[in-house]
């Protein structure tokens, strides 16, 4: 913990230094920021990284069987064996490796890791742990075994996303560049899940490279822009797609309506392209995925459910199996570690690899004497939602996906620390918007530009609501957007400016 913790000082202090020297290599330069406040905002943004790892330590005892751990995990795994045989490494990082059990890559090295395929079915989107277990396992070649570098790396890459997201954004903050970068880098939930080895930290990264780049290409129009944004759309793929590529495709037609048409009536147009645009794609997840897109929502709604309520989870050859979290169901093999059988009569469910979409029920087990593997035991969480919550009709379901995505915990229904800071922020969104209704009718500067970033959050944050039936899950997988009501926000208040501060030479 020493060695690691001063590693982690040590890189710090090379960022810092590089931040304020020549804004890490031209990164961090503004003409109405100044290095060195860039130098104090990172530093401030980089607290997170030990505030996650107090917190998650005084609240569930460590990281270990969080995601954070798991992800650390399996990038040690993969590293080892990256030492012992670099051909499989480079296979795994370009996506060549066999995952199916009995093969080398599996029993090599796959085997071993809790992350990289984690139980659940991928059956719609790409298994997207992968992509950032692939990109710490890079890192770890600098990282020297310390989790906190890679809850820094985290951090600073998640930083560059959101000064590019700066960039992007300050035409329409003249006077007030210092509040929205303030405001990108600390709305709560970001500060503090882009301070972990998350996937939030690569998110935000991308994200702030395709609205930045996406920009650039239609402002300039150079074909080497294209060029440019292309590897992060691949990434956008691959890492989070209903986040990502919905927000490149939401900035992507913003932007050329407001810079490439003449028309007057931008708004209209704007809202009538997504719906043809959501129309297609809902068409197309028909089509090539036998389910409309509010299908899929909802499956991955009981399916997360299902994960969420715990369990324990075993593995046998093609066969991976989940338990109730009930120790007394299997039998622990003498003098053998981590495997087990299961009791008879006991209930479970499981999918074979070789039909992984299709889960399967054995509802009284006969087999005492077929051998699994332990692969990890899950809590039940206790931030859990009920899923006959949404269930009354569209209306009950889209007002309770908006309910539980943004306005809840509110404090009086909290329980435990997180869920009280939570509710902190949650009351700064109930704020923000009855602000923003005030300017909606009020205001008579241009609404073109907050009804974007309105309603990008909302469309993330409804979508997450109905598909993600836990608040802690929620608070975290909105926070790459969330923080767009607060800048919707400020982009009509009057101009109080902090005190601007000449850019150091």
């Amino acid at each position: 913990m020493i060695l690691s913790s001063l590693i982690f000082v040590i890189y710090l202090i090379i960022i810092l230094w590089l931040i304020n020297e020549n804004g890490f290599f031209g990164l961090f330069t503004d003409g109405h920021i100044s290095k060195r406040n860039y130098m104090y905002i990172f530093l401030a943004k980089s607290l997170a990284v030990p505030v996650f790892f107090v917190v998650y330590k005084k609240l569930y005892g460590g990281i270990e069987d969080l995601d954070a751990g798991k992800f650390y995990h399996d990038v040690q795994v993969i590293h080892r064996a990256a030492l012992k045989d670099f051909g499989f490494y480079l296979r795994l990082l370009f996506g060549l490796q066999n995952d199916f059990p009995g093969t080398y890559d599996f029993e090599f090295c796959l085997k071993n890791t809790l992350n990289w395929d984690n139980g659940t079915v991928k059956d719609y989107l790409y298994n997207d742990n992968r992509v950032l277990i692939r990109v710490h396992s890079v890192f770890e070649f600098i990282a020297f075994k310390s989790y906190f570098v890679h809850g820094l790396f985290s951090c600073f890459l998640s930083f560059v996303g959101l000064q590019l997201i700066f960039r992007s954004f300050k035409l329409y903050f003249q006077g007030k560049e210092l509040t929205l970068l303030l405001i990108l880098c600390f709305v709560p939930a970001l500060w503090f899940y882009t301070g972990a080895l998350l996937k939030e930290g690569l998110t935000v990264f991308i994200l702030g490279n395709l609205i930045y780049l996406t920009r650039e290409l239609i402002l300039k129009k150079s074909i080497l822009d294209v060029f440019k944004i292309l590897p992060f759309v691949f990434m956008a793929c691959l890492l989070k797609p209903y986040l990502l590529l919905f927000a490149f495709f939401c900035f992507t037609l913003f932007y050329a309506i407001q810079y490439l048409s003449g028309f007057v009536n931008k708004t209209p147009l704007y809202f009538l392209t997504v719906f043809v645009y959501l129309l297609s794609t809902n068409f197309a997840s028909e089509h090539f995925k036998q389910r409309s897109l509010m299908e899929a929502a909802l499956k991955h709604q009981r399916v997360f459910a299902g994960v969420a309520k715990g369990g324990i989870f075993l593995a046998n050859g093609d066969t991976f199996v989940r338990l109730k979290n009930d120790s007394s169901q299997i039998v622990k093999l003498s003098g053998k570690k981590n495997l087990y059988t299961i009791r008879k009569n006991v209930n479970y469910m499981y999918w074979e690899h070789n039909a992984n979409l299709d889960t399967l029920y054995c509802a009284a087990n006969k087999d005492t004497l077929s051998v699994y593997e332990l692969k990890y035991i899950i809590q039940e969480s206790k931030s859990n939602i009920q899923i006959s919550s949404y269930q009354g009709g569209a209306i009950n379901m889209l007002v309770h996906s908006f309910y539980y995505s943004l306005f809840f915990p509110m404090f009086t229904n909290a329980k435990g620390l997180m869920q009280l800071l939570a509710s902190c922020e949650n009351l700064a969104v109930l704020l923000a918007f009855f602000m923003l209704l005030y300017y909606f009718i009020r205001s008579k500067k241009e609404h073109f530009f907050p009804l974007v970033l309105l309603f990008i959050c909302l469309c993330i944050c409804f979508l997450v609501g109905l598909a993600t039936p836990n608040s802690g899950a929620i608070y975290r997988y909105r926070s790459p957007v969330i923080s767009f009501v607060f800048i919707a926000v400020l982009y009509y208040l009057p101009m109080f400016n902090l005190k601007k501060t000449k850019p150091s030479n």
